[in-house]
């Protein structure tokens, strides 16, 4: 995974799970991440870019995730 990638998903992450206080300060850093992605890809438009960020930022939430129970002893 890129570091550009990694770090949006990052900050996604915590713009989503982060405290009320923090969201502001996690959100303008989403918007800058996604800023700097477009101004380095001109042809890439924002909302191209949010569309394929979805399914790899699920991917990331579902690895993220803890799992709600404990697996059976092997």
């Amino acid at each position: 995974m890129s570091p550009d990638l990694e770090r949006l998903l990052n900050a996604l992450w915590e713009r989503d799970n982060s405290e009320p206080q923090d969201r502001a300060r996690w959100n303008a850093t989403v918007e800058r991440l996604l800023g700097d992605v477009c101004a380095r890809r001109p042809r890439l438009s924002r909302e191209h870019l949010i569309d394929a960020l979805a399914p790899r930022y699920r991917e990331f939430r579902r690895a993220r995730r803890k799992p709600s129970f404990l697996p059976p002893k092997a």
